[in-house]
């Protein structure tokens, strides 16, 4: 990514960030610590100034989103609740995807398109959500490892939404702009306070102590949210995708090349984290990412929105916990309405696939996307082979993590788990590339320089994968049919011994 092409669009990026800072500062100190206003004025609020931010990251075209959002609103309002998802996913994926096809460049957009992508998939979720809630007996409890206070199970909507309710939901502060995504069923607590009302919180007995707690948890996310931009823009200067691309680079040693790769997809998405990381900031200070009462530390959590995991991230010991560490609430938008709507297929791959293409076409239509997606998938088949091939380490670390406390034991397992730690983030850095360079001139040239290392260790263990099972399937066979023919001998045996006894 050309960061000199993006500076402009970066400023305006930071700028509409940070505006939520004091908009979110002013919603609580109105309307959550003094207690004013209604619904239809916190409903207002949130609206006008979201809008007020989007004109000013938007420009002339901010009047997109609110095409979309009108257009949904509609769908809601008057198309039978049996349609309503087909007609919606039609509309506002087809809007954007138009919108990619006439106005997309060669290089990463960061303008309009942006936040059309968020409010896209915010849009088709309330269509479903609303469309799921008119279901009556039809609601299906499914495993989910969310157990805060507004889980999947909670997101359907039996009433049709106003369009100011839209609105405020829609255009919410910095969310808008870069994400994450959330609930209107959140945001419709959030609104009228309810969100605040549990089994363990009382809005009214614990207000200073909410208060306190989320100004606190707030300002560790913005210091963490500049740490994490401050880190991205020093490591890439020093480590970029674009370098793969030099011939510079070809003459690194294979084991160089690893670690630039290395470095380079690591820290490429800490642009990401830092922006969610400021987003997440200020929806702690507004309030709307609480999630209930901690009681193991007399705290809250307000981690109910947040889109990064950065120590999980860090330490991650397989792929399962790198992809489940950061972009977290579009993965489970995601999984929510696109992998589990396919489970009727009967086939998780395919519907991993489905939905992995879906993201893949979101984000847009350059060809690293794509090319970084299916490679993930790749990356899951070869886990779970080397997952087979080292069955008994596994076994044997995960049995004695608990029980065994020696010191040797303890070194050996931080050991397995840097080297778990260090190829999954390799691994995942390679696809990453093609994911920040975009093009295919551009990726076709990195990889040469690197022999298409990633691609050709992923078919070697495929295959070889596919001949060993098949040369074990075979021995099980041949040692089954050998057995089959011993006991027919001495079946065979024992009956002539039988038949010699009568004749006797």
């Amino acid at each position: 990514m050309n960061i000199d092409i993006l500076k402009g669009s970066i400023v305006k990026l930071l700028i509409s960030i940070f505006l939520g800072f004091p908009l979110s500062f002013i919603y609580r100190k109105v309307f959550i610590q003094n207690k004013k206003g209604n619904e239809f004025q916190r409903n207002l609020y949130t609206f006008i100034s979201g809008f007020f931010i989007s004109i000013i990251f938007n420009g002339k075209d901010f009047y997109h989103t609110l095409v979309t959002l009108i257009g949904t609103y509609l769908i809601i309002q008057y198309v039978n609740p049996k349609h309503i998802t087909l007609i919606s996913w039609l509309f506002n994926f087809g809007y954007l995807l138009i919108s990619y096809y006439m106005y997309s460049s060669t290089e990463y957009d960061l303008n309009w398109l942006t936040p059309q992508s968020i409010i896209c998939l915010r849009l088709i979720g309330l269509s479903m959500d609303y469309s799921d809630g008119q279901k009556k007996g039809e609601t299906k409890k499914s495993k989910n490892s969310y157990t805060g206070l507004t889980p999947p199970s909670q997101w359907p909507i039996q009433e049709k939404p106003e369009l100011l309710e839209m609105l405020g939901y829609c255009y919410f502060y910095g969310t808008s702009i870069a994400g994450p995504q959330f609930s209107f069923k959140r945001y419709k607590k959030f609104i009228s306070l309810e969100l605040f009302e549990s089994n363990n919180t009382s809005f009214d007995k614990d207000f200073e102590k909410l208060l306190d707690s989320s100004l606190k948890h707030s300002i560790k996310r913005f210091i963490l949210g500049i740490l994490y931009n401050a880190t991205f823009v020093i490591v890439s200067r020093y480590f970029s995708s674009l370098f793969l691309l030099t011939e510079e680079f070809t003459q690194y040693n294979p084991l160089k090349k690893f670690v630039y790769i290395w470095i380079a997809g690591k820290y490429v998405l800490f642009k990401y984290f830092g922006i969610w990381m400021l987003v997440e900031s200020q929806c702690i200070l507004n309030m709307i990412q609480f999630d209930g009462l901690n009681s193991k530390t007399n705290d809250y959590y307000w981690n109910a929105i947040n889109n990064i995991d950065g120590f999980k991230f860090s330490t991650a010991f397989s792929l399962d916990d790198l992809v489940g560490s950061y972009n977290i609430k579009t993965n489970n938008w995601g999984k929510h309405y696109v992998y589990k709507r396919f489970a009727f297929i009967g086939n998780k791959q395919i519907s991993s696939l489905i939905n992995l293409t879906f993201l893949s076409i979101w984000h847009g239509f350059h060809v690293g996307y794509p090319i970084s997606f299916y490679f993930e998938f790749v990356l899951f088949v070869l886990q779970g082979i080397l997952k087979y091939w080292f069955k008994p380490l596994n076994q044997y670390m995960n049995s004695n993590l608990e029980i065994n406390k020696t010191l040797s034991f303890r070194i050996q397992y931080f050991i397995y788990h840097v080297i778990c730690n260090i190829l999954t983030i390799g691994s995942i850095s390679y696809p990453l590339m093609a994911f920040d360079l975009l093009t295919w001139n551009k990726i076709r040239v990195a990889y040469n320089h690197v022999y298409w290392i990633g691609h050709v260790i992923a078919l070697i263990m495929i295959s070889t994968h596919i001949i060993i099972l098949k040369i074990k399937s075979s021995s099980k066979k041949r040692l089954i049919n050998e057995n089959s023919l011993k006991s027919s001998g001495k079946d065979e045996k024992l009956e002539l011994t039988e038949e010699s006894k009568k004749k006797e």
